[in-house]
């Protein structure tokens, strides 16, 4: 029994020294999550939060949330929408605003169809489309 209970104490010492060590040196990586708050967005509006939730859920990842009009949150651990509201039309030709986007490992926008032109995104940015 003796040999057992060396064997387990070894077992779990380098176990959780491997597992504490894969957790702290691994990288985080930066998502940019870009929201369409324009009129078009009105009829899917209430399931933004729960989008923005499912992107947070990624482990080892740190998120700056803005629209295409304004900055909402830099980088954190958790996407926070606010008390944001949809409004006027949605125009993506000023996104170099936004320093976070050039030091970002991922772009995402999330959307709807008709509501904000895409065009120029596609390759470099994950396009979430919802569905009315």
């Amino acid at each position: 029994m003796r040999p057992f209970a060396i064997w387990l104490a070894a077992f779990v010492v380098v176990f959780g020294a491997f597992a504490f060590i894969t957790n702290n040196v691994r990288e985080t990586e930066e998502v940019f999550v870009l929201v369409d708050s324009s009129f078009g967005m009105q009829d899917v509006w209430t399931r933004v939060p729960g989008e923005l939730d499912r992107i947070d859920d990624e482990r080892y990842s740190e998120f700056a949330l803005a629209t295409e009009k304004s900055i909402v949150h830099g980088y954190q651990e958790r996407l926070r929408i606010g008390d944001v509201v949809p409004f006027a039309p949605c125009d993506t030709d000023q996104l170099e605003r936004y320093p976070q986007i050039e030091s970002a490992d991922r772009l995402v926008m999330i959307t709807t169809d008709g509501s904000c032109l895409t065009e120029g995104l596609e390759g470099d940015w994950d396009i979430i489309t919802l569905e009315p």
